[in-house]
């Protein structure tokens, strides 16, 4: 007797799903220890940011001093040390790690104010070699505190000139200025306008000994025009500074007549207690006889621009609408330092955008100042909420990212399910169908003869017999 039976691939799926469970309950343990491991990572991260200072950045000019803040609270007997990129910059009291010959001499710091607890550093006559991370150590006993400041250097761009040449063999405008940093970018523009693909300017960066840059960059002369501008701009990299100087070209009598103007915008911000005088700058770049100064005030919850003051440089005279609440010092007009001050600004009437506009002989000056004045209890709110971006603005990323962990691993645990009840499903379905062949000697097939067998079942029935 002799049995033909296949059960072999139906005994093993039932015995691999009966694994399943098993796998399950891994993968909720998985799951589980994830979110464990994400809740404390959250916790301590919290706690981090809590405690950690977040980075000063300053910026300094060229050759001139700059102090980078440093502060803690004094009990006395502190040491004090400045790093740059983990080298020694300054020290006190004086130890044996002397600073570099690059800062030699050029750093130090107040014995009067460090006992107030300041230890902030200065460093005389900047330039661009120095710019980087600074990092403050203050150590007392087992005690440490650190501080870090971004340090950037830049030169102010002072002047720009255009003119044409002809050094290459025909004509172009060229557009310079020099002693800049870090390098500016240029763009050109023309009135009426011109597309850009016939533009097509050449501009040069070269820089000097002392790291600063000189930009010149260079247009060809359009010709047959008449009415024609070309419009150079000038934009610092750090500061919003923008210089704008133009080359306008009349034909008159076959005749071109070239006439050249000059602008500089800039743009900036100021934040002041309510009651306390503040000083809005404004300064020209230039030394103008003849001009003219007006100052204007567009409150920021209206879009209506008032007239605070305006000033003649011929007549001298001036007319004040905000007399008892802003002034310019007529001493230093001539100097082209027209600076406005608010006298007990408050911070609903005096909050908004200032603009000062100079304008003299091809020349034309203009600062934008945003003034935000608080109160008191505003100012503690502002502080509050800033606080809590800076240092916990990673939260809701966190959670998102530990909500999409739990989601992964819940659609793996369902689909995990479902291919095994489609795997019961189908075997069950194959067991239902499957033929048991008895054969006995010489006799006929017992069972299942009102089947149709498989060529292989046939074929081991011939052997048989």
């Amino acid at each position: 007797m002799r049995h033909v039976e296949s059960l072999s691939n139906s005994q093993s799926e039932k015995r691999s799903c009966s694994l399943q469970p098993e796998k399950l309950s891994i993968y909720v343990l998985m799951a589980a220890a994830v979110r464990v491991c994400a809740c404390f990572l959250l916790v301590g991260l919290v706690i981090e940011s809590n405690g950690k200072t977040p980075d000063v950045q300053i910026t300094c000019l060229f050759s001139e001093n700059c102090i980078l803040p440093c502060s803690f609270k004094p009990t006395g007997g502190e040491e004090v040390q400045w790093f740059r990129q983990d080298a020694v910059v300054y020290s006190h009291p004086q130890s044996i790690d002397q600073p570099s010959e690059q800062l030699e001499g050029r750093t130090s710091m107040s014995t009067q104010q460090l006992a107030l607890g300041n230890a902030s550093l200065l460093l005389q006559r900047c330039g661009p070699q120095d710019r980087g991370r600074y990092r403050c150590r203050v150590v007392k006993g087992k005690e440490e505190n650190q501080s870090f400041v971004i340090m950037k250097v830049e030169a102010h761009i002072h002047s720009v000139n255009i003119d044409i040449t002809r050094l290459s063999g025909f004509e172009e405008v060229k557009c310079s200025t020099q002693d800049v940093y870090p390098a500016p970018r240029v763009t050109w523009s023309t009135e009426p306008p011109t597309p850009s693909d016939k533009l097509r300017p050449l501009t040069r960066i070269m820089a000097n000994k002392q790291g600063l840059y000189t930009v010149e960059s260079k247009l060809k002369r359009l010709k047959g025009l008449s009415n024609f501008t070309y419009i150079c701009t000038i934009n610092s990299s750090y500061s919003a500074r923008t210089w704008r100087t133009s080359l306008k070209e009349t034909v008159v009598n076959d005749v071109i007549l070239t006439l050249k103007t000059y602008s500089f915008l800039e743009w900036a911000e100021i934040n002041s207690a309510e009651g306390k005088d503040l000083t809005i700058p404004c300064k020209a770049p230039w030394i103008m006889q003849n001009f003219t100064l007006t100052w204007t005030f567009k409150l920021t919850t209206a879009n209506e621009t008032t007239v605070i003051c305006t000033y003649d440089s011929e007549t001298q005279l001036m007319s004040n609408q905000w007399k008892g609440r802003a002034r310019v010092d007529g001493r230093t007009m001539q100097t082209g330092d027209a600076s406005l001050q608010l006298l007990n600004p408050q911070s609903v009437e005096h909050t908004g955008t200032y603009t000062c506009i100079i304008t003299g002989l091809q020349r034309r000056h203009e600062g934008q100042t945003v003034v935000n004045v608080t109160s008191p209890a505003r100012e503690s709110e502002r502080m509050e909420v800033k606080m809590e971006s800076s240092t916990l603005w990673w939260v809701p990323a966190v959670v998102i990212g530990l909500l999409a962990i739990t989601a992964a691993f819940i659609v793996g645990i369902l689909k995990l399910t479902d291919d095994c009840s489609r795997s019961n499903n189908a075997r069950e379905a194959r067991d239902s169908h499957q033929v048991r062949v008895t054969l006995k000697d010489s006799e006929a097939v017992s069972e299942g003869s009102h089947l149709t067998a498989d060529p292989t079942n046939e074929q081991e029935v011939k052997d048989v017999h």
